[in-house]
């Protein structure tokens, strides 16, 4: 072979890999009664069923879906010194075992600590705001689109960002938090402006709720007629503000109830509420946690 074929055979060489390293990792996601669900190939275990998370404390899944799919990789299992609980919305599950590493996910990388609970559903719950591409390390962008219901993890050169907005990302691990003001009013005329962190909460299906410890006493001092939160059967389950207008940042919606959580939720940033993916519409969140900033369209 002479050096102009050898050239040519490295420029082809080239041209047939780096599309490999550079590629979208895409996840198509399912939304059901206001989750978000996907499939993935975890350590090598094709369509497994995945619960699409924000700010849960580690990637959770039950004693045998870990034996399934886990058990094969070199964690390192940190000991649990009392029974130890992990809290959902509605249940509680007790943590058997707490361990930390990486887990390969499609082609993406999740690394923290792994919690694997009793009982549990044969889904596999992820923190999606915590994998990275490792393969590509310039895709550190982390992109919600709600109208085509798909998540992925772009370079930024893959993304027209020059017309989107952005909150302040105060922290990304292991919640998405972000900072601004926002502004509301109710039917009465009442209205109030605040400044604060917020959670942006993947799971939520509210677009928005308040934590009633930091929020109660603002919506009183502004006057807002604190209502009984009901569910689809009629049933009292908590309370509520109805906001004709809402805007936070400069994205508004209007005509919607925003609901007053007892619960404490302590991200560590001392945050006056949660913000869902309906109060975006069928619009798209782009997390860029390295350099701290939230986009979304107005």
């Amino acid at each position: 072979m002479n050096r102009l074929s050898g050239i040519i055979l490295a420029i082809i060489g080239l041209i047939y890999f780096v599309p490999t390293a550079y590629c979208q990792t895409e996840f198509k996601l399912i939304k059901k009664n206001g989750h978000y669900f996907t499939d993935a190939t975890i350590n090598g275990n094709a369509n497994t069923p995945v619960f699409v998370e924000t700010g849960y404390p580690g990637m959770t899944l039950s004693v045998e879906m870990y034996d399934k799919i886990l058990a094969s990789l070199p964690l390192e299992e940190i000991r649990l010194d009392k029974v130890d609980w992990l809290y959902s919305d509605r249940n509680k599950h007790r943590i058997v075992k707490r361990l930390k590493g990486k887990v390969p996910v499609g082609d993406l990388t999740y690394e923290g600590f792994i919690l694997v609970v009793d009982p549990y559903d044969d889904k596999v719950t992820i923190p999606v705001n915590l994998l990275k591409n490792k393969t590509d390390t310039t895709a550190c962008l982390i992109r919600f689109d709600f109208k085509k219901n798909i998540l992925d993890y772009i370079r930024r050169e893959d993304v027209n960002l020059e017309k989107m907005r952005t909150y302040m990302l105060v922290n990304n691990n292991p919640m998405p938090v972000f900072a601004s003001t926002m502004e509301v009013s109710d039917a009465s005329g009442n209205n109030m402006a605040i400044s604060g962190n917020f959670a942006f909460d993947l799971g939520n299906g509210s677009s928005v709720f308040f934590f009633r410890n930091k929020m109660l006493p603002v919506l009183k001092k502004n006057k807002f007629k604190i209502q009984a939160a009901r569910d689809k059967a009629g049933n009292i389950v908590g309370q509520g503000i109805y906001a004709g207008y809402c805007k936070i940042g400069d994205k508004t919606n209007t005509g919607f109830s925003i609901g007053i959580t007892n619960k404490n939720f302590n991200f560590g940033h001392d945050e006056l509420g949660c913000v869902g993916p309906s109060f975006f519409k069928n619009g798209t969140i782009i997390l860029d946690p390295k350099n701290k900033l939230m986009y979304y369209d107005k």
